[in-house]
């Protein structure tokens, strides 16, 4: 830890001799000056933690150069020298500033012990008043968290910050991805021209070094005090300014700037720990705002997702990280679409509540029946349905599993047929054709935020369609590249050459069971 800087200042050779050895023998650092005005030139290349001084001396006197002192240097203490020292002179330094006051002549021991205790009581002193102040601020958290939006959190932090500041400007700055930019979010004291038009870069002026470095600045004094930063500082009448890193536990979100224009005291390392305390219970609000959007965003998602694939698959794409919504591929997948044969009469004798029912009892059927066998539901289309296996997630043996579906859905066809027979004689003439291809195909999201349709799309897509559509009641007709893929457990019939429409020429057919 650094050692205390002390200023002795008296035209008495002999006292600044005194303090000097027996202050630095007590491990403080010490500079001495004979009269106020070379004290005020020392001040100038460095800072003092406190200002001994005597009282009368020729020029300035000790407590002009004790109020000229506190003006630059943040947190001086002074204790002051005399030799007329009596009740009225130390009700008058203590009125004046000073922290108390020595007799002289007084001993090396007298003055260490003075010098000690004066620096216990100011950091005493300092930390009672920087509590007063600081912990009404831990009660703004709920401010902060119970905020039901990002703007009314913003808007919240730049009030609390002109409140508690009291500053006549302030603005929050966060970063804006797509633009590589800054930009002003929420803002007091700023025209909406200047809001609108900045746009500030990492790096660049004050807010973006800030930004880009994480760490706070203070400007005290405007630019002709701080050549440093004057080429950033384009606001002549600023006389104060603080740049503050809105920072998460991960990044920097953004910045916060407040200043001070034309008059008013400057700002001190107080003053970054209050905005400090400020920024990160606004913080914390931002990113429990962002936790529970995401949250929210991820529940609409799964919900989405588990209408089209199993809820383990579905858990397990999310879980990966991946976002369902920018999925979109070229794969190798298996394609079933399955179709109600004689639907027409169906629907012309069924009432349309009646209908509605019978559609999502066979719905749900086949929808458990792609499921059980890792497959993904597409859509339903009227009275048909599609369905894809090998994608979003691969699975062993797709085509295999395809048809495996395929012979389930038709036995609980003949047990939905069963249950709804006595209900229109139309149920009699109804039957399942189901056409299964192989191929590549693009898979993937091609709706939008606002609408997610994880879909397949390409001429196998087609192909399997056709087939369904091609297929008699009770039957499966699947492609030679799926025939090629099935197992000798599973029975398959050659059929007529088929011309199916969208293709040049027949192709081959083939209907399978178990």
């Amino acid at each position: 830890m650094a050692s205390k800087k002390i200023l002795v200042v008296d035209d008495e050779a002999m006292i600044t001799r005194l303090c000097r050895k027996a202050l630095t023998k007590e491990g403080y650092e010490v500079r001495c000056a004979s009269s106020g005005e070379e004290a005020l030139g020392l001040a100038e290349s460095g800072h003092f933690d406190m200002l001994l001084t005597d009282m009368l001396m020729p020029g300035i006197n000790g407590l002009d150069t004790f109020i000229a002192l506190k003006k630059k240097q943040e947190g001086l203490v002074a204790l002051l020298m005399t030799a007329y020292g009596t009740m009225d002179t130390a009700i008058d330094a203590m009125a004046a500033g000073f922290s108390g006051f020595l007799r002289k002549p007084f001993t090396p021991l007298e003055l260490g012990h003075v010098v000690k205790e004066t620096f216990l009581r100011a950091s005493l002193l300092e930390e009672n008043a920087r509590l007063k102040t600081l912990l009404p601020l831990y009660h703004l958290s709920e401010r902060f968290i119970f905020s039901q939006s990002r703007q009314e959190i913003l808007e919240a932090l730049v009030e609390t910050v002109e409140r508690k500041m009291d500053v006549p400007r302030v603005s929050v700055m966060l970063y804006n991805e797509e633009e590589d930019r800054l930009k002003i979010v929420a803002a007091r004291g700023i025209s909406e021209k200047v809001i609108a038009e900045t746009r500030i870069r990492a790096g660049e002026k004050i807010s973006g070094r800030v930004f880009q470095r994480g760490e706070p600045v203070i400007l005290n004094g405007g630019p002709e005090d701080n050549p440093a930063t004057a080429a950033f500082m384009k606001a002549k009448d600023i006389v104060a300014a603080i740049s503050f890193p809105l920072k998460a536990r991960d990044r920097t979100l953004g910045v916060l700037n407040i200043s001070k224009i034309r008059e008013g005291n400057l700002f001190c390392r107080a003053d970054i720990e209050t905005v400090s305390i400020i920024c990160r219970q606004a913080v914390m609000g931002l990113e429990n705002f962002r936790i529970m959007e995401e949250r929210a965003e991820r529940m609409r998602i799964r919900t989405l997702f588990t209408q089209y694939v199993a809820p383990e698959v579905a858990e397990t794409i999310l879980s990966s990280g991946t976002d369902p919504m920018s999925i979109g591929d070229i794969k190798e997948i298996t394609i079933l679409f399955a179709d109600i044969r004689n639907f027409t009469p169906l629907v012309r004798q069924l009432p349309l509540e009646t209908l509605r029912l019978f559609l999502n009892d066979f719905f749900a059927l086949l929808s458990e029946a792609v499921f059980s066998f890792n497959g993904t539901l597409d859509k339903f289309i009227g009275d048909a349905v599609l369905a894809f296996f090998g994608a979003p997630i691969s699975v062993s043996d797709p085509i295999q599993k395809a048809v495996h579906a395929a012979i389930t859905m038709h036995e609980t066809f003949v047990d939905l047929k069963r249950k709804w027979i006595g209900r229109s004689h139309a149920i009699h003439d109804i039957g399942l054709g189901i056409g299964i291809n192989s191929g590549e195909t693009f898979l993937g999201n091609v709706g939008s935020p606002m609408r997610f349709d994880y879909t397949v799309i390409g001429i196998d897509v087609n192909i399997a369609q056709r087939l369904a559509s091609a297929a008699s009641s009770g039957q499966t007709l699947i492609t030679e590249k799926v025939k090629a893929g099935l197992s000798s457990k599973f029975h398959v019939m050659e059929e007529p050459l088929r011309h199916l429409k969208g293709l040049d020429k027949p192709i081959p057919v083939f209907s399978v069971s178990v």
